[in-house]
């Protein structure tokens, strides 16, 4: 049977079982076997539903039996999609390069008009690399406002629908008023909004995002005609999910749609044109975290900050435009929700917590840390392979990691197995059937060829364990033979293959740099950090173990000690009695801020070291605690040079850092893996 034909089969068989009705995301897990991520299969998935007639999805992403559910006729309205390319961001300065207008009606397309502009001007460098128009594309093309009335001529009255429809529409009417001509008033209906409306999975609401998870392709260049098509299409789909859940109406749409407009000033608009001055009102100036929320009661934005109130308040100054980063961000803000803490340390903690909790759309960084793979070391093998894994076992084999770029991980276990002539294939080579039909990576010489008994074992066995060395961080005789290749490649002219060489040098010294810094973590000295709240009469003392926070406990300024200690004394009683904490995937972003901080403010009052993991008596806890009360947090800064750094340990006693267990701040590597996690 065809794969996807058994894949449809599975479909429908499991929403009849379930009662006629499965939201997306479970027949996703159901039909491939795989719960995590479904974001992973979800075009696969639509290519099999295209598939399968007899299950429809309804606008609240359930998928039902066609049959039952039920027929909705709607109007679609017709409409002109338009879309543009421009030289920048800004309608009163930049110009627009192409323009894109396509009529539908009754839901087809009747007529086009796609044209290039002369902008008069050099076209940036991210404009080409972004769209692939060239400078030798526009010269010699008529300028807009040789077609001004041709292009309102082709708009007329009609209905405008785009992605993000007032950036087309602003910089439309920009060219128009250049050319002495009217702006255009037509209604519009924006498919970006309705995305955010109708798709509440969805994290980012790009027209790529949005295409897919309709189940349409995506585009492959950003150009003003496919934009304006696949902008056209997709509101063909969201006029529909809009109809079952009883919006179908123009109306209906066009305020579902409707984002406000920003004011002008200076010709750009600012954040302070869509966002309530009320919002501010009842922000304290003080650290924490902010939560932008939508109409919809949903996360779609979560920072931090020094000082809420100054940074909430930079927003209202944010010049708009269509940045594809935090494209519709303000648009899309109905409230600001805030957790004020005790220091800028706690507020990057709960930051990284609930980016993870809330997975909001507009944050990139810390929200997929369920996909930070690990680099695994098969040992188990005869003929040890070396591949990427989603999670660590215990299963004998090695693991390093995690990391937080996939793409950069991928790309240096393909270095190490080319380099090394190891392996990449998944035979087992415990039976016969192991042997035998190479694959092309032995013609290549890319692998030393263990199916067909060509490898050596003590061979095979010690370029396994270079490579395990290059991962424990002993990089310097791996990346001494790329340099030479590099100096070779540079040496004959082959400059493209020395960029590339540098290239995996870079990819190498960050993954190095990476473990490195994971075993500073576990080899630093067991610690008390004494951490501000937002009751200046609080603390919260935190046991620190391998560079994690192990437990944590509260203690008053006027509170007797003795209760505190005791609960630090169930703490490390615990710790006695187990392995300590390990860095995963789930905890990997909070360690490293946490490392970073430690790092710049070792020898700070409110840290207490514990380099025996013995508990201080209730006299001395008592008496770092008041030092740490009446110690500025945020104010401190380390002393000038190392030899200055002194921790009390007891009355009489100072100890630098690095002074024992050979332990020392990794200042360092902090700036190797800067651009690892950039």
């Amino acid at each position: 049977m065809d794969a996807r034909l058994f894949l449809s089969q599975r479909a429908r068989d499991f929403v009849s079982d379930s009662g006629g009705a499965v939201h997306e995301d479970l027949l996703i897990g159901h039909i491939f076997g795989s719960t995590r991520t479904p974001e992973l299969w979800r075009s696969l998935f639509y290519a099999v539903m295209r598939e399968t007639p007899e299950l429809r999805v309804r606008g609240d992403r359930e998928w039902v039996l066609a049959e039952a559910a039920p027929q909705i006729d709607i109007a679609v309205p017709d409409f002109v999609a338009l879309d543009v390319e421009t030289t920048g961001l800004r309608p009163a300065s930049h110009r627009v390069i192409e323009i894109g207008l396509i009529r539908y009606q009754a839901g087809e397309a009747t007529d086009k008009l796609s044209m290039l502009f002369d902008p008069e001007r050099k076209l940036p460098a991210y404009i080409t690399k972004l769209t692939g128009i060239r400078d030798a594309d526009l010269r010699g093309q008529d300028r807009f406002a040789d077609h001004a009335d041709r292009v309102q001529e082709f708009l007329g009255d009609a209905l405008i629908v785009g992605h993000n429809v007032s950036f087309d529409v602003n910089f439309v009417n920009a060219e128009l008023r250049r050319a002495g001509r009217m702006p255009l008033v037509n209604d519009r209906v924006d498919t970006m909004a309705l995305a955010m409306r109708y798709l509440p999975d969805l994290r980012r609401a790009s027209l790529d995002k949005v295409a897919s998870a309709l189940g349409l392709a995506p585009r492959r260049l950003h150009r003003a005609q496919g934009d304006a098509e696949l902008a056209a299409r997709a509101a063909l789909v969201l006029f529909r999910i809009a109809a079952e859940q009883g919006d179908g109406s123009l109306d209906q749409l066009k305020a579902t749609s409707r984002m406000p407009e920003a004011r002008p000033r200076d010709g750009i608009g600012r954040g302070r044109a869509l966002l309530d001055t009320d919002f501010l009102k009842t922000i304290p100036s003080k650290p924490g975290v902010y939560l932008m929320v939508d109409a919809n009661r949903r996360v779609i934005y979560v920072g931090k900050a020094k000082d809420l109130r100054d940074r909430v308040g930079s927003y209202y100054s944010q010049p708009l435009g269509y940045t594809r980063k935090m494209d519709g961000l303000l648009e899309s803000i109905a409230s600001i929700d805030v957790r004020v803490v005790g220091s800028e340390l706690e507020a990057l903690m709960l930051e990284s917590q609930l980016i993870k909790r809330y997975q909001p759309r507009y944050n990139k960084v810390m929200r997929s840390h369920e996909q930070y793979p690990y680099i695994r070391v098969d040992l188990s093998s005869p003929w040890p392979r070396i591949s990427l894994a989603p999670e660590w076992k215990n299963d004998g084999a090695r693991y390093f990691g995690p990391y937080r770029n996939r793409g950069a991980s991928k790309q240096v276990v393909e270095l190490l197995n080319t380099h090394f002539q190891l392996r990449t294939c998944t035979r087992s080579f415990k039976t016969a059937r192991s042997y035998g039909s190479p694959c092309l990576k032995l013609s290549l010489n890319q692998c030393l060829g263990p199916c067909v008994g060509k490898a050596d074992r003590e061979i095979y066995t010690e370029r396994v364990r270079a490579a395990i060395r290059f991962l424990e961080g002993e990089d310097t005789p791996l990346l001494q033979r790329i340099w030479e290749r590099l100096e070779e490649a540079a040496a004959t002219g082959d400059f493209e293959h020395a960029r590339r060489l540098r290239r995996d040098i870079q990819l190498l010294q960050s993954i190095s740099g990476v473990h490195r810094s994971i075993q500073e973590m576990e080899r630093r000295p067991t610690l008390l950090l004494a951490l501000p709240t937002d009751d200046p009469n609080r603390i919260d003392i935190c046991l620190i173990v391998a560079g994690r926070i192990w437990s944590r406990v509260s203690a008053g300024r006027y509170e007797p000690i003795e209760e505190a200690h005791q609960r630090l004394e169930r703490s490390f009683d615990r710790l006695k009695h187990a392995t300590g904490p390990r860095v995963d995937a789930g905890t990997l972003d909070e360690a490293f801020i946490l490392e970073r901080w430690l790092n710049k403010h070792w020898g700070h009052p409110a840290m207490l070291t514990l380099p025996d993991r013995e508990l201080p008596t209730p006299d001395r806890l008592q008496a770092w605690l008041n030092e740490a009360f009446e110690t500025d947090f945020e104010r401190w800064s380390p002393p000038s040079t190392e030899e200055d750094i002194v921790l009390d340990v007891q009355p009489g006693e100072t100890r630098v850092p690095g002074s024992h267990d050979g332990w020392m701040p990794p200042h360092m590597i902090e700036s190797e893996i800067q651009g690892f996690f950039g």
